[in-house]
């Protein structure tokens, strides 16, 4: 049961972890172990090409918002398949998908592969002055988890609500009704950091959530400039 008088729920992609490099590349780096001559192909390309084929994939959003993996008749690993499937075909490759899918599934959940935002520490370390709770809302398929505990932030956290877990994804209102429920707490007392308007900031606000955009052209660029808002409020 939740004994503190206030939370701070924070997004993870672009918000908590932000990947070092484009995830065009590191399909490219493990597509290269399986033979691909990436030589021919313009700098970019080949994130470009993983740009469309997650286009082509969230075509046709759910209704409702329900989540995209865990509706998905194979869970999350059958909708990242199917992507991989789509991203050879814009390259013009004739690899298969079966023989690199897990190689490629496995390396994002490399801690190497994630950076944590540098202000990260600082607002673990304000929470525990001011008593107060850490939580996080993602839209995520089902290894966010696992990746947490990997790169070693899991347990500042709870709850952790995972879309693919949860059946909806942000800006579904019943993840942030999950979320007050799950924390007994009152929209007034919640605070929320994310890099989406649409998915993170709006929806938030909309129900008395105190929120923070971080973006460049945003609220806040880091998190350690939302641990210095919160300090002065």
């Amino acid at each position: 049961m939740n004994s503190k008088e206030h939370y701070i729920f924070l997004d993870v992609g672009d918000t908590l972890l932000t990947m070092r490099k484009p995830a065009g590349e590191v399909y490219f780096e493990v597509l290269k172990e399986f033979g691909l001559d990436g030589s021919k192909h313009p700098s970019g390309y080949m994130e470009r090409a993983f740009r469309k084929a997650y286009a082509h994939m969230t075509r046709h959003p759910l209704p409702d918002h329900r989540d995209k993996f865990h509706a998905h008749e194979d869970g999350s690993e059958g909708w990242w398949r199917e992507l991989l499937g789509f991203f050879l075909k814009e390259i013009g490759s004739d690899l298969k998908p079966d023989p690199i899918f897990q190689s490629i599934f496995k390396r994002f959940d490399e801690p190497s592969i994630w950076e944590i935002d540098p202000g990260f520490y600082e607002l673990v370390e304000f929470a525990k002055e001011r008593d107060l709770g850490l939580g996080i809302i993602s839209n995520w398929d089902h290894r966010l988890k696992q990746l947490l505990s990997s790169v070693g932030v899991l347990d500042y956290f709870y709850p952790v609500i995972v879309s693919a877990e949860f059946g909806y994804e942000k800006p579904s209102p019943l993840i942030f009704q999950e979320a007050e429920k799950l924390v007994g707490l009152s929209p007034e007392k919640l605070v929320y950091c994310g890099d989406k308007v649409e998915l993170d900031i709006l929806p938030t606000r909309s129900r008395g959530w105190t929120a923070f955009h971080k973006h460049v052209e945003g609220d806040i660029r880091d998190l350690r400039e939302l641990t210095a808002i919160l300090k002065k409020g």
